[in-house]
């Protein structure tokens, strides 16, 4: 019997194969991650993805913590991933199992308002560096919706700039840098803990 598999698109400037290799890379990354955070793999945590695309990350993390409840959001409006759509990603999660458990709505970064301290662990991957100038105040977004004990992993191309680094180290109390060997261009993912 022929099993359905997840779409979770082609990145930009991407090919299919190139962007399935690419994601197992960055779903290796965040896993070794996971494992570095306070956060027993079955807790019952809270997870925001931030700009989930068709689901990608919001399902990694549903994988690696059976017990947690994601919620992504996006705009779908000038997204890198061709076809995207909430309805895709509510598939993507349906089809991996995750669908009691994984949520997804339209937001935007900039106009939604989430609760401080609501979420113990915020993820996002390959969204940032399409703000712009913008992701700065998108960082201050981010660092509200934190509390002293939450964590926020973002993986990302922009983040070798001074400028970033500086602005996260005034928001956040703990800012590392995880390089990604292996995944291509200048992906990183930042660990971020607790805001100032």
């Amino acid at each position: 019997m022929h099993r359905e598999r997840p779409d979770f698109g082609t990145y930009h400037h991407s090919t299919p194969r190139s962007s399935a290799e690419m994601r197992k890379k960055i779903k290796l990354l965040f896993r070794e991650r996971f494992r570095n955070l306070p956060f027993s793999k079955k807790q019952e945590i809270k997870v925001l993805d931030v700009g989930c695309g068709l689901g990608f990350i919001s399902c990694a993390c549903a994988e690696f913590y059976p017990n947690a409840l994601v919620s992504g959001f996006d705009t779908f409006e000038d997204d890198s991933l061709r076809g995207s759509s909430l309805a895709k990603a509510r598939k993507n999660a349906e089809i991996l199992g995750f669908s009691d458990r994984v949520r997804f709505r339209k937001g935007d970064v900039f106009g939604s308002n989430f609760r401080r301290g609501k979420y113990d662990l915020i993820v996002s991957n390959l969204v940032f560096h399409n703000f712009g100038e913008k992701r700065f105040d998108a960082y201050a977004r981010l660092a509200s919706w934190t509390r002293a004990d939450s964590y926020a992993l973002l993986g990302d191309l922009m983040f070798e700039l001074a400028s970033d680094l500086k602005c996260l180290s005034k928001l956040f109390r703990n800012v590392t840098v995880v390089p990604a060997k292996g995944v291509g261009f200048t992906y990183k993912v930042l660990v971020l803990s607790g805001p100032k």
